[in-house]
Parts: C-alpha cells; sequence; structure tokens
C-alpha cells in the first residue's frame, strides 16, 4: 500500500512539473514596485466600489490600473520573449475600457464583470512573472 502510495504521489508531481515550470525568470529590478503597490490598492477597491455604485472612485481606480497596464505593457515589451505579458497589459486596458463605457452608461452590474475581468488580468501576469519572494 505505502508503494503504491508513493508511486501515485511522484506520479501526480511528475503531471504537475510542467505547471510549476511556467514561472519565468527575469530580472525584474527596475519594475516600478511603488507603482505596483499603487495597484495592487486600486484592484482591491476597483470591483468593489463599482458595486457600490461610486462611480468617481472607480474612475479613479481605473486611472490607476490603466497607468499600471500601460507601463507593464511598455515594460515588458522591451524585455523581450515576454509576449504574453504584453497581451496581457492590452487585455487588462480592453477591460478598463469596457468598464469605462459600462459605468458612463451606468450598468454598474455589466462594469463590475469587467472589473473581475481586469483582476484576472493581473494574476495571470502575477501568475507567470512575480517574483516568489516579491512584496506586491
Amino acid at each position: 500500500m505505502r508503494k503504491f502510495t508513493m508511486l501515485s504521489t511522484l506520479a501526480a508531481l511528475l503531471v504537475a512539473a510542467p505547471v510549476f515550470a511556467e514561472r519565468v525568470t527575469i530580472d525584474l529590478k527596475d519594475y516600478d514596485d511603488d507603482l505596483m503597490h499603487d495597484i495592487e490598492r486600486a484592484i482591491k477597491y476597483f470591483e468593489p466600489d463599482i458595486s457600490g455604485q461610486n462611480a468617481d472612485a472607480a474612475r479613479d481606480d481605473a486611472a490607476e490600473l490603466r497607468r499600471g497596464f500601460t507601463y507593464t505593457h511598455d515594460y515588458f515589451s522591451k524585455k523581450g520573449n515576454t509576449q504574453d505579458a504584453v497581451e496581457i497589459s492590452k487585455q487588462g486596458l480592453q477591460w478598463l475600457d469596457t468598464v469605462l463605457k459600462e459605468l458612463d452608461a451606468e450598468n454598474y452590474e455589466a462594469a463590475a464583470e469587467g472589473a473581475r475581468e481586469v483582476s484576472k488580468a493581473c494574476r495571470n501576469c502575477h501568475d507567470t512573472y512575480k517574483p516568489d519572494k516579491a512584496r506586491f
């Protein structure tokens, strides 16, 4: 029984190994950590501000997020071999445009859905690029 358990565990680790290997190692020492902290605060309140129909605060959050996605797009465009990060940034910017359009139409439910997509874009980039010991 123990052999079966050990073999099952080993097999599971071997199957999962490519998932762990997807994390990209790139020197990010020159990335603007202060900006990332600002973005983290903005994304934390973005969807709740929309759900609470606080459009002005949501627009402020969106402006901060736009600054972050634009910076990230430009940063990773210069790094090379990080096209996925560039694409994630583009998608984040597109979702921000959608959210703002829905806010203008006072369609808060659709805007909140868009805000969740913006949050997913952040997570998708972090899953691949955020250093293991980063504090943002």
